[in-house]
């Protein structure tokens, strides 16, 4: 495993493609969903220090691999030190077939965690690409230009935080202080919840100007 990190860049790297994916994921978090308020609880994730990042370098046939390794070692890990773990990969290549192959692989990663823990995983896996698609017509499409990170990364969610959620019912106010609208906006919870946040993130989008943002995201990914 390549890179690992607790909430900043550990002393030991030193590929220089490792610490570039760290910078241009720092930047997609802070420069775009923290400044946009696309999602409002990232930054108090990222802070507590409950969000722990890797970087594989691996390509081809050895990425599930190196993903389902990843996702092991971040289930190991003490349940407080993560709520969410992002697993990047600079390495696999970009355009819209690559992003649909990403999908499958995280997607088989995801049902062999299943399948290890009889149907009950630790966390839910959800996949982000720099070329998913640019859809503003309504606001559950809008979720996935929104999840354009620079490289192919993984997303997983605690799932015993996403079921506290779901607990406290179709409430106007939900107790979401320990994760990120990024989390909720992932998996099925509370209408009131996420319905509210994916229409305020749509709002955003479009007022902000498709364009503006699609360079705003093309800038970071270039670094």
């Amino acid at each position: 495993m390549t890179g690992v990190e607790g909430g900043r860049v550990e002393e030991g790297i030193v590929d220089p493609r490792v610490r570039s994916a760290f910078e241009r994921n720092d930047r997609y978090v802070r420069e775009f969903v923290e400044a946009f308020n696309l999602c409002p609880y990232a930054k108090r994730t990222r802070e507590a220090g409950r969000l722990q990042r890797v970087v594989l370098l691996e390509e081809g046939d050895a990425a599930l691999p190196a993903l389902s390794a990843a996702i092991r070692r971040f289930e190991a890990l003490p349940p407080e030190s993560i709520d969410v773990g992002l697993v990047i990969f600079p390495a696999l290549p970009s355009g819209i077939e690559a992003a649909h192959a990403f999908e499958r692989m995280v997607g088989t990663a995801r049902e062999a965690m299943q399948d290890r823990h009889s149907g009950d995983p630790p966390f839910y896996c959800v996949p982000f690409h720099p070329d998913f698609a640019e859809d503003l017509t309504d606001e559950h499409r809008a979720v996935r230009f929104i999840r354009r990170s620079p490289d192919p990364t993984v997303q997983l969610v605690r799932a015993s935080v996403l079921r506290a959620v779901r607990g406290s019912g179709p409430t106007d106010y939900v107790d979401t202080s320990a994760m990120s609208a990024t989390e909720l906006m992932a998996v099925s919870v509370p209408l009131s919840v996420s319905g509210k946040i994916a229409q305020a993130n749509l709002r955003t989008l479009q007022s902000e100007g498709p364009a503006s943002l699609r360079e705003l995201l093309a800038g970071i990914r270039s670094r």
